[in-house]
């Protein structure tokens, strides 16, 4: 067991919008979109944390990494990039247990 949380996103329709009003949009449906959502390794939670608890802390970083999937212009990213809209733009799931299953220690492709 890791000492780590996991928070998943899965797109919503307004992510689909956003992906389709880009100038050069990929022709993908929500379906397709919410197939594999990235999880995310966050801190070990305590007893008291939860999704509202932990989400407003981290769900600017959440929401650059998904944006930059599909546009590395951060001109071409919506102003407008607060909690309220993240929520609107996904479906958040937080697991507060991380199994490693893999006899291998992890690894870092950004370090």
């Amino acid at each position: 067991m890791l000492n780590r949380c996991a928070l998943t996103t899965r797109a919503k329709g307004p992510f689909l919008d956003w992906i389709r009003s880009l100038p050069e949009p990929a022709e993908i449906t929500l379906e397709q979109l919410r197939e594999d959502g990235i999880a995310f390794l966050l801190p070990e939670l305590d007893e008291e944390d939860d999704l509202e608890s932990i989400l407003p802390q981290c769900f600017d970083l959440l929401f650059e990494a998904e944006l930059s999937l599909w546009s590395v212009d951060e001109s071409e990213w919506p102003q407008d990039r607060s909690l309220d809209v993240f929520l609107r733009w996904f479906d958040v799931e937080l697991r507060s247990v991380v199994v490693d299953l893999v006899d291998a220690p992890l690894c870092d492709d950004e370090a």
